[in-house]
This record gives C-alpha cells, sequence and structure tokens, in this order.
C-alpha cells in the first residue's frame, strides 16, 4: 500500500514538473505564416513564391558573413513593398521583415532589377505568332464581337517621387502631379501582352505609341501583308491600319454598334489598370513610388512581370468597378498622320468592318 503511494506521488511530482509548450511559428521565416496572411502580404501564395524564389535565386548575392540575410527574406521584403508601398522604415519594422531601412532598400533594388533585367522577357511577351495571334483574336470575338483584335492599348499614370527641377517639366502630368506615364497592352483575359514604362506624366500617349517598338513590328507586319489583325485603343490614339480607334462623331447606326463593341472590347485595358493599382499598392495614387523616375520604371516593370506570375499561377484577382472615362486627352492626332496613305487605309479597314460586322 506504502509503494502504490509513493509511486502515485512520484508519477504526480514528474507531471508536475513536465512543461507543456505551444509551438511557437518562426519569426525569422515569412513561409511558416498561415496560407491567407502570406497571400495577403505578398500576393502570392507559397508555392508560388517558392518557385519566383527559384528563379531569381542564381542571380542575387551570396552571404558571406554569418549575419548575411537569407534569400527568402530578401525577396519577401521586396515583394511586401510592391503590395503595401509602405515607407521602407515601415517595412522594416514590420514583424514578417524586421531589417534595417537599408537592408530592405538593398533587397528592394537587388529583387526588381533582377525581375526586370533576368525573367521580365519570359513572362511578358507579345504575340508574333500565327497561332498565338488567333487565340488572342477569337477569344476577343467571342467575348465582344469585335473582330481581328490582339489586344488593348492605353496609358496609366504611377505617381512617383517629386524629380529634379530640371527634369520636374516632363514628370508633372495634366492632374497636376508627378508621374510615369506607362503604356500597357493586354488580351481580353487580362494578360500583359507589352509594358512601356520609359515616359514622365507629361507625355501624351499617342507619342509614346509612335515611340514604341510594339508600333513598328505591328507596321512592319502590315506592310509586309503578314497578318491581318490590330490593336484598339480610345480617341488619344491614331487611326492606323493596326490601332482601331472609335468614331468622335458616329453618324450611322452602324458607326454606334462599331463605338459600342469597341468599348466592350477595351473594357479589359482598363480593368487592368484597376487591378495593378490595387493589387500593387505601390503603383496607386495614394502611395506612390518614393524613388528617382529611372528606379521608379524598373519597380513598375517588376510589378508588370508579377502580374503575369500571378495569372499563370491562378492567383485570385480583386473585382474591380469599372465606369468608361469621358474625359479623354483627344487631339487631332489623325491629321499629324504623316502618311496620308496610311490613314487612307485605317479608314478604309474602319469602314469595312463596320459594312461586314456592325450593320
Amino acid at each position: 500500500m506504502m509503494v502504490a503511494h509513493l509511486l502515485a506521488l512520484a508519477d504526480d511530482q514528474r507531471n508536475m514538473l513536465r512543461v507543456h509548450r505551444r509551438f511557437l511559428r518562426d519569426n525569422t521565416d515569412p513561409f511558416y505564416l498561415p496560407e491567407a496572411r502570406f497571400i495577403e502580404l505578398f500576393r502570392l501564395n507559397k508555392e508560388s513564391a517558392l518557385e519566383l524564389l527559384g528563379e531569381i535565386s542564381p542571380y542575387m548575392k551570396d552571404g558571406i558573413r554569418i549575419t548575411f540575410v537569407p534569400k527568402a527574406i530578401r525577396m519577401v521584403s521586396a515583394l511586401h513593398y510592391y503590395a503595401t508601398g509602405s515607407f521602407l522604415r515601415d517595412i522594416g519594422q514590420d514583424f514578417v521583415c524586421p531589417l534595417s531601412k537599408t537592408t530592405i532598400c538593398r533587397s528592394i533594388n537587388e529583387v526588381t532589377l533582377i525581375i526586370q533585367n533576368k525573367i521580365m522577357m519570359k513572362y511578358i511577351k507579345f504575340p508574333t505568332s500565327l497561332e498565338m495571334k488567333n487565340r488572342i483574336r477569337q477569344r476577343f470575338f467571342n467575348a465582344t464581337g469585335f473582330p481581328g483584335v490582339i489586344g488593348a492599348i492605353d496609358c496609366t499614370h504611377v505617381k512617383i517621387k517629386k524629380p529634379s527641377a530640371e527634369d520636374e517639366y516632363c514628370y508633372i502630368n495634366r492632374k497636376g502631379f508627378f508621374s510615369k506615364n506607362v503604356q500597357l497592352i493586354c488580351d481580353y483575359d487580362l494578360n500583359i501582352l507589352a509594358g512601356y514604362a520609359r515616359f514622365g506624366g507629361s507625355t501624351h500617349d499617342a507619342f509614346i505609341w509612335e515611340n514604341c517598338k510594339v508600333r513598328q513590328l505591328m507596321q512592319q507586319q502590315y506592310e509586309q501583308n503578314i497578318y491581318t489583325c490590330w490593336l484598339i485603343g480610345d480617341s488619344g490614339y491614331p487611326l492606323q491600319p493596326w490601332l482601331m480607334t472609335p468614331y468622335r462623331n458616329p453618324e450611322t447606326r452602324g458607326e454606334e454598334n462599331f463605338n459600342n463593341h469597341h468599348i466592350q472590347a477595351r473594357n479589359c485595358i482598363e480593368r487592368l489598370n484597376g487591378v495593378l493599382k490595387k493589387v500593387f499598392a505601390c503603383l496607386s495614387s495614394d502611395r506612390g513610388i518614393l524613388f528617382n523616375p529611372v528606379y521608379s520604371g524598373a519597380i513598375i516593370n517588376a510589378c508588370l512581370t508579377l502580374h503575369n506570375f500571378r495569372k499563370l499561377h491562378n492567383m485570385p484577382m480583386p473585382e474591380i468597378n469599372y465606369t468608361q472615362d469621358t474625359n479623354i486627352d483627344i487631339g487631332e492626332h489623325e491629321t499629324m498622320e504623316s502618311n496620308a496613305t496610311i490613314l487612307q487605309d485605317a479608314r478604309r479597314i474602319r469602314e469595312n468592318l463596320v459594312r461586314n460586322y456592325f450593320n
């Protein structure tokens, strides 16, 4: 009896000494976060983030000292900045990425330049083959009834830090803030086909178009009679055989139908602008990119690349309430066309579309 009592007492003492510990998340590893929280902070799920890390890791610097910051932490620091647009000190003080402001700057710079220079061309491709063009063209036609479209084009302003005094005039836009005027081309499913973040906010959309490689490519293909296809843009662009714009003053029912279907087909580029600024808050007017214009362009290119990367991995896209922008900067671009034959050809193509599809 006494022996049993002593054994029970010893067992009770062992139970009292036993410490029941909870499993705590590793604060140094963001991949220990719950999946939903990870997506909220970095705009990618863990699987796609690891795939991105595998792609950019060979180009990232390897640590020598014992205090080096792991590549995964550097990458998610940059992703967190793109997603939130927060000031660098706020990101560094975040419990997910507890780094100094200097380290955050270096991490964003490293990841941004790698994405722009090494993998951007892999994920953003303008359709050049007949198969790719036919697939995009059929998608537009099935969804909107507008034939021959291989992409919608528009520009959007991304707020940036005030540039130096001698360059201010290049970046002040018509709304009164400093920005980059970013040209985007997308398909109906919001996949970015081309992005051009070189010019400042004071540059007109039509000027950017006339100086981009896509315009040169499409004109060359038109002159060689390779494909019959075009982009669609608003009235701020010149009417060209490879760029269909709406009638400014429709006079017939067919011309009104053309404009209505044109608006439906061009809706995708307006939605893309909204999605980009909602997913990547650093591109929104509320935040803006607080860096010099050249580096801001690199950050924009990185976000465009990540958008297509997200699409490829079926990441959810936010719902955008699209409203038609009636404040279009209209100029007499058709009269500015140096080659009258090109303008005549464009008008003939547009009239054929009205007669064959919209009457």
